[in-house]
């Protein structure tokens, strides 16, 4: 007789559960436990860029469908910034001084739990699609790119100081299964195999080479621009294809799965495939209520990064085309996140499955005279990210949940509604008590880490950043100052919120064992914070 591993049984076990399950009924009326996860991410998109968040031109329909049978989250917060942090945040819940990833290009740890091994060891088939900035860098040999042919990650060094690292030949980068994922689609050698295959192998004799972020944009960043890739062999398209593809395989086998389809846009260059760097005309995208902003009394690396601050040097017109383009490429996206979903409904799927879609960070898109992201700031067009569940059985259509939440809450839920193993060390907590009553409250305020490194505490009204490589911090009183352009924190008036804001973040630092708490503190304790 073969012999049957635990693993297999468990697939077995939960496989047989799922075929039992009557699907095609109400989602809210549901009452089995959902088996699978269908989480879908993208690259800085703020949630200016959904109909359901607000705007106006709707380019988004097929997530604002998910919203009406489903939760928003209206105050969602990123925990770590940018990427590779804020990814790894959200798949251990635990923030960067805890999972090790503290920026961009440091691989998170196969010892640390993880949302995918821990669906795996559940008993459930795993699948990756897209990006995953969690191996190292992404580019990868190619040999005009240094140190190392692009063939490199961060590691850390030990430092009595800070955290500082050196980069060192190897990891995965996006090229190899990772992170108990089983099934995989990466955006680099994945992808160029992808292009061979359809009759597009020329592409790839071109510099840059196509994949990741690198969509062969038309023009440079100043002018109008688009993807030369056609939009049926994008990125985009071609990860979308493989949700699809990998959804519809695990139907046939009756197997619960757990996928994650994570697309590398509408993250820069921002060049949607024609026609949807055009399919919104300029005088459909005003400027932000906030793009107009001399930046006065705000940290002065702000107004240096000419990277981002474009106000000195754009005209509105091109402000309003990066707009235009970014919006058709949510929308772009959108299309595909709809071909996934229609797969759900058609597989009857839809009663069984949890569906959540974020991203891991904003961009300015034109507010304060930016575009793209950056450091020393704390504005909520980066921190504050769109997030949408549908939770059979528990998610009422259409609701709104308007408290504080943030991103290593993510694990913590999902382990609570998909019945995974608990596991050690979670910093997050789970909201799903918020889902079948979106009224209650959940937090009191939201912390984060931001890339380089500052500091950030929200409790709903004010907002505080604490800058220690900068001279000066941010504070804004949300309620008066929704757009954030007066920094209280140069006003004598504040001192005594600004001390109990910082203190709030000494205490932050403390619980969650940052391992140089007591040097920021000795460093920014008696900051001159007021000039």
């Amino acid at each position: 007789m073969t012999g049957i591993t635990r693993r297999t049984f468990l697939k077995t076990a939960v496989g047989s559960a799922i075929a039992t399950m009557t699907l095609g009924c109400n989602l809210f009326k549901s009452k089995k436990r959902p088996m699978n996860l269908v989480f879908i991410m993208t690259d800085q998109q703020p949630i200016s860029t959904l109909g359901c968040y607000g705007n106006p031109l709707n380019p988004t329909p097929n997530l604002d469908r998910l919203a009406q049978t489903g939760m928003r989250f209206s105050n969602f917060y990123i925990s770590a910034f940018p990427c590779s942090p804020s990814r790894a945040s959200m798949l251990t819940g635990m923030y960067p001084q805890k999972h090790g990833v503290i920026t961009n290009n440091v691989p998170l740890g196969d010892k640390i739990p993880s949302l995918g091994f821990i669906m795996r060891d559940s008993g459930r088939d795993t699948g990756y699609f897209g990006k995953s900035h969690l191996k190292g860098h992404m580019y990868r040999n190619m040999p005009w790119r240094e140190p190392f042919n692009g063939k490199w990650y961060w590691k850390r060094l030990a430092d009595e100081r800070e955290y500082r690292f050196e980069q060192v030949e190897g990891g995965l980068g996006e090229d190899h299964a990772q992170l108990g994922f089983e099934t995989w689609a990466g955006g680099w050698k994945d992808y160029h195999d992808y292009l061979r295959n359809v009759g597009l192998g020329d592409l790839l004799k071109e510099r840059p080479i196509p994949g990741n972020h690198n969509d062969l944009p038309s023009a440079g960043r100043d002018e109008h621009r688009y993807s030369l890739l056609p939009e049926e062999h994008h990125m985009a398209s071609f990860f979308a294809q493989k949700a699809v593809q990998y959804i519809r395989s695990q139907h046939a086998k009756n197997q619960p799965f757990g996928v994650v389809l994570s697309f590398f846009g509408p993250h820069l260059p921002v060049a949607p495939p024609k026609p949807w760097d055009e399919k919104y005309s300029l005088d459909q995208c005003p400027l932000p209520p906030n793009h107009h902003d001399m930046l006065e009394g705000k940290p002065i690396e702000q107004k240096d990064n000419s990277v981002c601050y474009m106000a000195p040097n754009w005209e509105e017109a091109q402000f309003r085309d990066y707009i235009r383009r970014y919006y058709g490429y949510c929308a772009f996206i959108d299309q595909q996140i709809g071909r996934v979903l229609n797969t759900l409904t058609e597989c009857g799927l839809e009663d069984s499955t949890i569906v959540i879609f974020t991203s891991d960070h904003g961009d300015m898109i034109a507010a304060h005279g930016f575009i793209y992201k950056m450091d020393n700031c704390c504005y909520q067009e980066l921190a504050n990210v769109p997030f949408i569940i549908r939770a059979p059985g528990l998610t009422k259509p259409g609701t709104t949940h308007k408290g504080l939440v943030e991103s290593v809450d993510i694990l913590p839920t999902l382990i609570d509604l998909l019945g995974l193993p608990k596991v050690t060390g979670v910093q997050g907590k789970s909201f799903r008590k918020v889902l079948s009553s979106p009224g209650i409250p959940f937090r009191d305020r939201v912390f984060i880490h931001w890339n380089g490194p500052s500091f950030i505490t929200l409790d709903g009204q004010w907002k505080y950043a604490l800058h220690p490589h900068s001279k000066t911090d941010e504070l804004y009183h949300l309620k008066e100052d929704p757009g954030e352009m007066k920094n209280l924190a140069v006003d004598e008036k504040f001192k005594d919120t600004l001390k109990k804001k910082r203190q709030e973040i000494y205490s932050w630092l403390h619980e969650t064992t940052y391992p140089y708490a007591d040097v920021i503190i000795k460093n920014t304790r008696d900051k001159h914070l007021i000039s």
